[in-house]
């Protein structure tokens, strides 16, 4: 596809989902102030006092919109829609939440952040209190929901998905530096994004021009943090059931079950999603699979 061609299908898709959105309900808007003076949007899309309430945290270069993407790509509403309370986020330096120097947003800046927003739901701030907190994060967003669930142990269940131990090879061969380089706030690129996150011929077209053209900024101290594998030590401090969920072709993180790292655990579970890329939510071939994992995995569980 031609530069001219990727520009003309995502002007056609923004009208045609802009119109779709329209015509969903659109989700409660919160804003969390955190302990640190940055502020945190969130967007409630379920309420649930007798299901567990899931915060959904995104990775690197989206928002709180890659679950709930597009039509039949709303992973947020499809569970709201199962009775469970469902909470998603835009992290700090992204979307309509704070944008600090991109410097300071470590995994572990993060990871405070998200403890300040589970605390303060704890506390009544979405006006129900959830019995149970879940924090589901793909690729980068399970880096901080492990720190955080590892470090403060404040939650009842974690998901980590499209995120494992051992990164693929290619990613070595990647000029990591070039994007460090850009400044405190870095582009990943359209061909980077689409040739790590996506995998053929499973993914769509379509899906993947409307991602690239939606993307995000990237903290830098995030992808240093990612570098320095910070959030390998809290596999293991989590100590509550966690279900491990990954795409049989991914080509960020080699696809393989860490079930053994997660020692505290009591339960851990493992599924393997067929036909799928990294960000296994926006491939037409596993969204479903992968809302129905979660959902089956909730409900065992809680």
């Amino acid at each position: 596809m031609t530069k001219r061609m990727l520009f003309c299908v995502c002007v056609l898709m923004f009208g045609v989902v802009d119109g779709a959105r329209a015509e969903r309900s659109t989700p409660r808007t919160v804003s969390f102030q955190l302990s640190d003076g940055n502020t945190m949007a969130g967007y409630v899309y379920g309420e649930s006092r007798h299901k567990p309430l899931v915060i959904m945290v995104h990775g690197a270069s989206d928002s709180h919109t890659v679950f709930d993407f597009a039509p039949g790509y709303t992973a947020a509403r499809d569970l709201a829609q199962k009775g469970f309370g469902v909470l998603t986020v835009d992290r700090v330096g992204y979307g309509a939440s704070s944008h600090p120097n991109g410097d300071t947003l470590t995994f572990a800046a993060q990871a405070a952040q998200l403890h300040d927003v589970v605390t303060q739901v704890r506390d009544g701030a979405l006006g129900f209190t959830p019995d149970e907190i879940v924090l589901l994060g793909p690729s980068v967003g399970a880096d901080i929901v492990m720190t955080e669930a590892g470090t403060y142990h404040d939650v009842d269940g974690v998901v980590v998905s499209f995120n494992t131990a051992q990164l693929q090879p290619a990613l070595f061969e990647v000029d990591v530096g070039a994007w460090l380089a850009q400044g405190p706030y870095f582009d990943f690129g359209v061909d980077f994004r689409t040739d790590f996150f996506y995998a053929e011929p499973w993914a769509n077209s379509w899906v993947i021009a409307l991602d690239n053209a939606t993307r995000n900024l990237v903290p830098r101290a995030e992808i240093l943090s990612a570098l320095g594998n910070e959030s390998a030590p809290f596999r293991s401090q989590i100590d509550v059931p966690v279900l491990l969920m990954q795409a049989d072709h991914d080509h960020l993180f080699v696809p393989q079950d860490d079930s053994a790292l997660f020692s505290s655990s009591p339960d851990v579970s493992f599924e393997l999603l067929k036909h799928s890329g990294h960000k296994g939510f926006s491939h037409p071939t596993s969204k479903q699979a992968a809302v129905r994992t979660v959902e089956r995995w909730l409900q065992d569980e809680f």
